[in-house]
């Protein structure tokens, strides 16, 4: 019995010892290993540089095209279309005869005053010479004088009547409208068609009176563009004309503008007139939609984002010229919304 402690307190001490190695064992290898420390990712940002072009200043209007005169074919006597020859579309030269009045009755007028006039000539030569021998009075003579020169001056109306039987061009241009047939009663009341030269056409606006004095500034040079939307046909425009008034009832004024390229427009199409008034050329320009809502953008300098608000010195919807100094930088254009002034950013390849 006397054996036996030795040999448990042995053993106590073994298994003690044991476990102390164990624990310094773990203590030395929790603490001799390295933790790993938590680095945020960079926020991944896409980037562009300045590029040379052009920003300008426009204002955009629509309307209709017209002619910039639309003359009505009035014939000047009375009666029935015989010959009508007026189509719409097809171009007339002046003086070119569109239709054919009936004639008839101007013909039986201009007989009866020619021989009409024909009789007082006569008798006119016969007083007259009647006269110089003291055969006529001058009082007869006077009387005839008056009246041939009547029966003359009919006689040019019923020749100028039967020459108005033939309806011609007032003027030179395109048949807009055609009113009348063969067959129809023309009178000098109604017209027949409607002719308008379509090498000049006109735009005719209405401007909102804010822009009154941007229009009426001495020596104001402009770049006038019109379009037809349907498929985009373009043409080059001047000015006409600037209203040195404003309309009281709708706060506008008129502008009549010149289209350069008529062939291209027809009246009563519909238009856009795009008006450039301000124009900045060769400099360096960025589009408006990497600046943020308040106006303000980010550059990237050495890897990180500067936060950048100056004023602007030039921008139209589009584009915005870049501040002075920053003419050679990376602007971000993608994740300008996420990142903050200062923050490490990581660029984006394209």
């Amino acid at each position: 019995m006397k054996q036996i402690y030795p040999l448990r307190l042995i053993r106590y001490v073994v298994a003690i010892a044991i476990l102390c190695l164990a624990v310094f064992g773990l203590h030395v290898f929790f603490h001799s290993k390295t933790l790993p420390t938590y680095e945020a990712p960079m926020t991944p940002v896409r980037v562009t540089k300045p590029e040379i072009g052009t920003i300008e200043k426009s204002i955009v209007f629509s309307g209709h095209v017209e002619a910039d005169a639309m003359i009505p074919v009035v014939p000047l006597v009375q009666g029935t279309l015989l010959d009508y020859f007026i189509e719409e579309g097809s171009k007339v030269e002046k003086d070119q005869v569109l239709a054919k009045i009936d004639d008839e009755v101007f013909k039986s007028q201009l007989a009866q005053a020619k021989a009409a006039y024909l009789a007082y000539e006569s008798s006119y030569k016969r007083v007259s010479e009647l006269n110089k021998i003291g055969a006529a009075t001058d009082q007869e003579l006077d009387t005839l004088t008056a009246q041939r020169d009547a029966s003359k001056a009919q006689l040019e109306l019923a020749e100028l009547q039967l020459s108005y039987s033939e309806v011609k061009a007032p003027v030179s241009g395109t048949v807009l409208k055609n009113m009348k047939h063969k067959g129809d009663i023309a009178t000098n009341t109604a017209p027949m068609a409607v002719i308008a030269d379509l090498d000049k056409l006109e735009v005719n606006l209405q401007i909102p009176e804010k822009y009154f004095a941007l229009f009426n500034e001495e020596k104001r040079e402009m770049e006038i563009t019109i379009t037809r939307p349907t498929d985009g046909a373009t043409s080059t425009a001047h000015i006409i004309s600037v209203a040195p008034y404003i309309d009281g009832k709708s706060k506008t004024f008129a502008l009549k503008l010149g289209i350069d390229n008529p062939e291209l427009f027809r009246p009563g199409m519909y238009i856009k007139a795009s008006i450039v008034y301000d124009k900045l050329e060769n400099s360096y320009i960025l589009p408006q939609k990497l600046r943020k809502p308040e106006g303000s953008m980010y550059a990237v300098v050495d890897g990180k984002a500067l936060y950048i608000n100056e004023n602007i010195e030039f921008e139209n919807n589009e584009y915005f010229l870049v501040p002075k100094g920053y003419e050679n930088s990376l602007f971000i254009v993608d994740g300008q919304n996420t990142v903050l002034d200062g923050e490490s950013v990581s660029i984006l390849e394209d």
